[in-house]
């Protein structure tokens, strides 16, 4: 993960706020970022602050994974972050 900021570089074009997804144990907000080479989702973490963008092939790859890669892939960033 980085450390995203909420605006475009150049500081003229905003993100836009899509949705905000939360369950008891985390809450991320959802935004569009616009980049120069396309539109990324901007997602930051309420509970750390932490933040990545997502592009369209990540995306696309996520979709094909099971729940059970998806479940084991959390599962080892979350280990991962534990031990830094």
């Amino acid at each position: 993960m980085n450390n995203s900021p909420s605006s475009s570089e150049a500081g003229q074009l905003r993100d836009t706020p899509l949705c905000r997804v939360s369950c008891e144990s985390a809450s991320v907000a959802v935004l569009l970022h616009r980049t120069g080479n396309g539109r990324r989702l901007l997602l930051v973490s309420e509970r750390t602050g932490l933040s990545t963008l997502l592009d369209a092939t990540v995306l696309d790859a996520l979709c094909s994974l099971t729940p059970e890669a998806a479940t084991a892939l959390v599962r080892a960033a979350v280990q991962e972050r534990a031990t830094t």
